[in-house]
């Protein structure tokens, strides 16, 4: 009876000591993970094209939005249109895996379907963009951020005239663009530049508050003049 309980003892701490290698073995790569940072400009494209690190990275959500956000910031981006075909490629699936990763780890964050959107926008399917982008819209309503990305997103994707229809992408993203104070002076570009944009913009503007609205006009007056 004694040496059954010596052996269970013995076993016990076993299994103590390799679960306690097994936890340090996590928190080892977590901690490695969270200096894996690519930054949202020129050194972005080099980390998704060409990792440094072996890909999908894990870590916990707040890293895992950084690491998402840079592939936002390069597949929005107007430069990366002029990318050899490769490199698009490249960047676009293994920006898709880190999100696929983050969502399997449990993770419902807005950047993912985002990236994902972007996925299907490379494979032709416009369904699928719609679907991933209104997604992330329900995660994240009125982060600024992504609301950017998801305006940028949409203008590859669709025409004007699909974005401004009735429950169209913008319906939902413009109020809280030109509502906010630093959004508004992107809404305002986006309705000089855009002119098949301004009678939806017109509309809600006609329907904020008279502070946001003059606030609008405001910075419509400084794009005008440049």
């Amino acid at each position: 009876m004694k040496l059954l309980t010596v052996i269970t003892s013995i076993t016990a701490t076993v299994v103590l000591v390799t679960l306690g290698s097994v936890s340090a073995g996590l928190a080892s790569r977590e901690f490695s993970a969270a200096f894996v940072d690519p930054d949202e400009g020129a050194s972005s494209i080099l980390f998704w094209t060409a990792p440094p690190v072996v890909l999908p990275v894990s870590s916990g959500s707040g890293h895992q939005r950084r690491l998402l956000s840079s592939c936002l910031f390069l597949l929005t981006a107007q430069e990366f249109a002029f990318q050899a075909a490769e490199v698009q490629q490249q960047s676009t699936a293994n920006c898709a895996m880190q999100a696929r990763h983050a969502q399997a780890s449990g993770l419902e964050l807005s950047e993912i379907y985002a990236v994902l959107a972007f996925e299907h926008l490379a494979a032709g399917d416009l369904v699928g963009v719609d679907k991933m982008l209104r997604h992330s819209v329900v995660l994240a309503p009125t982060d600024l951020a992504m609301i950017i990305y998801r305006i940028r997103l949409g203008f590859l994707a669709f025409s004007a005239q699909e974005l401004t229809q009735n429950g169209g992408l913008l319906e939902g993203e413009l109020p809280v663009l030109i509502g906010s104070g630093r959004g508004v002076t992107i809404a305002a570009s986006l309705y000089a530049q855009v002119p098949e944009l301004r009678p939806i913009v017109d509309r809600i503007a006609d329907a904020l508050p008279a502070l946001d609205r003059q606030r609008f006009l405001d910075a419509l007056r400084r794009e005008i003049r440049g």
